[in-house]
């Protein structure tokens, strides 16, 4: 069950006023900064006990035991993480019992998986470093790629065996998101990083296994992560551009000029699928997975109009693409949150179509049937939904109706026969060493369940973590808080232990009060208590995990809180591919640790504790410590800054933020106008004191202070100068790897 549970009676109090007075809250574990914080006590008849206090006394000592520069990296810790499903045969169609039928790579464990019809492990083989693209070739030869490595590999199937057949290496890469494969031959790769889809022809293999390509390269956007290839078109998926890209292909499978359609919306597209409809010269349909197409609105209390929906497109042909929306179905109110998979298909024997959505932070699956009228296609589909554990990444059509699912929170695949029974497949897994306590935590940060009474009507959303976070990450938006004419980006949710007080503006002390005002925040407009327990019989699911036992073994509320914040300080970025495998600087990356000992780390300070400058690294060990896998250095510090980015969240301005990971957080600055690094280092002016800037105080408005440093909007006529080019490419080289 999910109910209310007992505690003091005053905080339950204080908690049941800050939502019904709906305080500015704040954007907590959906974007940037928490606002809102614990009312002061409500005192009768002498102190109340503070519930939070044993989360602040286990808070204190894991971080006393904490050795934050070998914290690992979150690679691998969360498990084995199914997460992705290809069909061995090239066409799609069904395998015979016992036959290899699907390809899985396996991202927590670098490998990729040969599974039967049933979902049984046939073979194992090594794949590129965190595996997230398979693709299948005419001819049957299987490429892997992954998003920490530059190489792809390739696996021949014989009988009930993946057997490693060499590797394309791409140079200038440091990974590859997703990969498609064209009738002709031809390979299709996304560099997230980059932004830059890549072409690739594949030719010999030579006697180190080493296989020749054709190779071209082309910038398609920013944090593109999902690709397709049908016959007469290739669709990437651009996260953080918030767009759908249609290309068309010629005969021998590459780009045709011009021809592009968009589909752009205000928000994250999480998945599509596409039928092309009749004839080279015709169109396509279009279904897609994302958040609400409308501005994040917080300005009601909470966080507004971020449901989860299915948009239905036609994609028309020709050199000046016509797009339009045909059907938009607010899936949120069935139960399917943040729909990572969807599978779109033809009803037989109609004009009509199917789309089947399942959603990574809710319990449903959705079956919406499109019918043909006489005007096209029905605005309103037929709605069915059924049972499905949440955590599905990837779906797989089977035949017959059924349907195969990757699913990365349950560290499983799942056979739906299409009868209503779903059978669990558990990835044969000896490292997965977390508790259960872990477990529940990224159950309630990747799912509902941390608001599980939240409404979807009218502004009103139902949300995970995810929704504003993708993977833990970012959005790419920049939104209205709600706050005067502040807008703000969304930040990643990584690494956050040694990285505290956390949030721009708020300043939570410690990650304690991060998942009590998570709680109360999330489900701030449901009417319900936030101090409440968790038992499988409200979410059946939960079994799954083996986390309750048949609904008698409730989670208690600070039990809950104590979970997400283990979880939180297990959830540490993913080690920097441009790092992996490397133990020194370049000349430029060199140079550029110097540029930035100089101008930029009395902010973003080289600490492993961003609240503790005792724990600063000196200028000798950044070279070991930004090699090492951890990549432990936060490049942040306490306390508020003006460094001319305006309007500022606070009165004193915004936190300095942590510097890792940069490559996964755009766009830049708070207020979200810098679009690339290169473009905040070209804004950037400062006092140019013959060396490292000097003095303890920033600008805070029209004059430059002594030591000043802008980011931005820097008063003309104070004789401050910029970086020049070579500081800045050695810069862009050394921020690279943070």
């Amino acid at each position: 069950m999910i109910g209310a549970a007992a505690r003091p009676a005053a905080p339950r109090r204080r908690r049941r006023a800050a939502v019904r007075l709906a305080l500015t809250l704040s954007l907590g574990l959906t974007a940037l900064a928490c606002d809102g914080r614990p009312a002061p006590p409500v005192h009768g008849g002498g102190p109340d006990p503070d519930p939070l206090e044993p989360l602040r006394r286990f808070e204190a000592a894991r971080r006393a035991e904490a050795d934050f520069s070998r914290a690992p990296s979150s690679d691998r810790l969360f498990g084995p993480d199914p997460i992705a499903l290809r069909p061995v045969d090239p066409l799609g169609r069904p395998a015979a019992p016992g036959a290899p039928a699907l390809l899985s790579p396996l991202r927590g464990r670098d490998a990729l998986v040969l599974l039967d019809a049933s979902l049984r492990e046939l073979s194992r083989a090594p794949a590129p470093a965190s595996p997230t693209g398979v693709a299948v070739m005419p001819t049957g030869e299987v490429f892997a790629s992954g998003e920490a490595s530059p190489s792809l590999f390739r696996y021949a199937v014989r009988g009930a065996s993946l057997e490693p057949a060499g590797r394309i290496e791409l140079a200038g890469l440091h990974g590859v998101r997703d990969l498609a494969a064209g009738p002709e031959g031809l390979l299709y790769a996304l560099d997230e990083r980059a932004g830059t889809l890549v072409t690739l022809r594949p030719g010999h293999a030579g006697a180190d296994g080493r296989v020749e390509v054709e190779r071209w390269d082309e910038p398609i956007g920013a944090g593109p992560f999902r690709v397709v290839r049908l016959a007469h078109h290739l669709i990437v998926d651009c996260l953080l551009d918030h767009t759908l890209v249609v290309l068309p292909v010629g005969a021998d499978g590459r780009l045709l000029p011009g021809g592009a359609a968009r589909v752009r919306h205000d928000g994250p597209i999480w998945s599509f699928d596409a039928l092309e409809t009749v004839g080279a010269g015709g169109g396509l349909l279009l279904a897609a997975g994302g958040v609400e197409d409308h501005p994040l609105d917080r300005t009601g209390g909470s966080f507004g109009y971020i449901d989860s929906f299915v948009f239905l497109y036609r994609v028309a042909a020709g050199a000046r693409p016509e797009v339009t929306r045909l059907s938009t179905v607010n899936v949120s109110e069935l139960g399917v949150l943040t729909p990572k998979a969807i599978a779109l298909s033809a009803i037989p024997g109609s004009s009509g179509v199917r789309v089947m959505a399942t959603g990574y932070g809710g319990d449903r699956r959705a079956e919406l049937l499109f019918r043909a009228t006489d005007a096209g296609l029905g605005s309103a589909p037929e709605v069915s939904t059924r049972p499905l554990a949440p955590g599905v990444a990837a779906m797989a059509a089977l035949g017959g109706g059924a349907f195969a699912y990757a699913n990365p929170l349950l560290d499983a695949w799942l056979l739906d026969a299409g009868d209503g029974a779903v059978v669990k497949q558990p990835v044969r897994d000896g490292e997965d060493a977390r508790s259960d306590e872990i477990r529940i935590g990224e159950a309630l940060f990747f799912t509902s369940l941390m608001a599980p009474w939240n409404k979807a009507d009218g502004p009103l959303s139902r949300f995970t973590c995810e929704t504003c976070h993708f993977e833990g990450y970012v959005d790419g938006r920049t939104h209205h808080t709600g706050r005067g004419d502040v807008r703000a980006t969304t930040k990643p949710l990584l690494g956050l232990f040694n990285n505290r007080p956390h949030f721009s503006r708020a300043l939570d002390p410690d990650l304690t009060a991060v998942a009590d005002n998570e709680f109360r925040v999330a489900g701030a407009l449901s009417g319900h208590d936030p101090w409440f327990s968790i038992s499988s019989e409200g979410a059946p699911w939960l079994a799954d995990l083996g986390l309750v036992d048949g609904g008698r073994d409730a989670r208690s509320p600070e039990a809950l809180r104590r979970a997400l914040m283990g979880f939180l300080m297990a959830f540490s970025h993913r080690a920097n591919p441009a790092a992996l495998g490397r133990t020194s600087f370049t000349p430029l990356e060199r140079d550029g640790a110097r540029v930035f000992r100089d101008r930029c780390a009395r902010c973003h300070a080289p600490v492993l504790r961003s609240d503790d400058p005792g724990s600063a690294a000196p200028f000798e060990r950044w070279e070991a410590l930004v090699f090492a896998p951890e990549g432990a250095i936060v490049w942040g510090r306490a306390g508020y800054e003006k460094t001319g980015v305006v309007p500022y969240v606070h009165e004193e301005g915004a936190r300095v933020p942590s510097l890792r990971r940069l490559y996964k957080k755009r766009p830049y600055f708070t207020n979200g106008s810098a679009k690339t690094l290169r473009e905040v280092l070209e804004r950037a002016r400062f006092e140019d004191t013959g060396g490292r800037a000097a003095g303890d105080q920033r600008g805070a408005a029209a004059a430059a202070a002594p030591g000043a440093f802008f980011h931005d909007g820097a008063p003309a006529g104070e004789g401050l100068v910029a970086l020049d080019a070579g500081a800045i490419e050695a810069l862009l080289a050394f921020l690279d790897l943070l």
